[in-house]
């Protein structure tokens, strides 16, 4: 789903007034206890956007993980169980080996849309408040580039951000490189 309307559902769940996170808490609170502001505390709004960054990728990612079990054959398993190998086991020396190449493409994936995602979450759902505690690298290169006209200052900060991420995944694709494994 898009981001944006993603956001208007976390939002409207969020919400201190109407909010069905806050209607379900308040079964379990005294009728005088002010709201929780979800989005307006500076220590809860980070969670918050975790959360519905999570909600949104889950999907996409056990899709993939999915795919990829799938096409582990069988017989490994019936082959593991008749030699007494239990469900760990098996999942570390059968399933993890055999889809170690998607986890591996996931893995990047994530990192990169995890940077992106997160400025699309922190414009839609806070633009980064309260008090610049939602506030992640692009938005804060937005903000340089846009409201204060710094564009070459924006820039930069993008190209620093396009290298870290860029060195991130490449860090990644190294620490997690293996030998792949065929059946």
């Amino acid at each position: 789903m898009s981001v944006v309307v993603i956001s208007a559902i976390f939002s409207a769940i969020y919400d201190p007034n109407q909010g069905l996170l806050n209607s379900i808490l308040s079964v379990f609170r005294s009728k005088d206890a002010a709201p929780i502001l979800w989005l307006g505390n500076q220590r809860l709004v980070v969670y918050s956007l975790v959360i519905a960054m999570v909600w949104q990728a889950i999907g996409y990612y056990m899709v993939m993980y999915m795919a990829s079990m799938a096409g582990v054959p069988e017989s490994l398993y019936e082959s593991a169980n008749l030699e007494g190998a239990g469900k760990l086991y098996q999942f570390f020396h059968i399933t993890l080996p055999l889809i170690w190449t998607n986890v591996r493409t996931t893995l990047t994936f994530f990192i990169i849309s995890t940077i992106n995602l997160s400025f699309l979450f922190v414009q839609a759902m806070t633009s980064g408040k309260p008090d610049g505690a939602s506030e992640v690298f692009l938005s804060y290169m937005y903000g340089q580039a846009y409201t204060n006209s710094s564009y070459g200052y924006g820039m930069a900060i993008g190209v620093v951000v396009f290298l870290f991420s860029f060195g991130l995944a490449g860090l990644v694709n190294l620490v997690t490189k293996r030998e792949p494994l065929e059946f």
